[in-house]
């Protein structure tokens, strides 16, 4: 393994929720086109995690680094930058009855579009092919 295929590397990271500790003393590496799965029962601290390695929050004590970079050492835009480049799908009840899968798998590059492509993106979905290769 080298630096450069290292997608998210967390080094002993913690994480508190008030007086309830989340996550304690947490270091994985998962490379660039590695599959993980996140097993484990409500409230073992999945969701935490997961917002952790997308930088959504701040790990109370160790690091993460996030392809390559430290987002907490950067600027509050590069720190953006950084997470647009980053899909982050929150656990939802199925599809509403109307919306294509297409655009569920889509919304992963919601970050990286600006606002009328997005939303463009709801009628007429502006990468299938891509949309069906991450399904693939």
């Amino acid at each position: 393994m080298t630096a450069s295929n290292v997608a998210i590397h967390l080094h002993s990271a913690g994480l508190r929720h008030g007086q309830v500790r989340a996550l304690d003393a947490v270091s994985l590496c998962i490379e660039q086109g590695e599959r993980v799965a996140i097993i484990g029962p409500s409230g073992a601290g999945k969701s935490s995690l997961l917002h952790l390695m997308a930088s959504a929050i701040r790990p109370g004590s160790g690091r993460l680094e996030l392809l390559g970079e430290q987002p907490w050492a950067l600027s509050a835009r590069a720190r953006q930058r950084l997470r647009a480049q980053v899909g982050l799908v929150h656990q939802a009840p199925p599809l509403p009855p109307r919306q294509r899968v297409v655009t569920a798998v889509l919304a992963g590059r919601l970050g990286q579009w600006g606002m009328l492509r997005g939303l463009l993106n709801l009628l007429y979905p502006s990468d299938v092919p891509g949309a069906r290769q991450v399904l693939a």
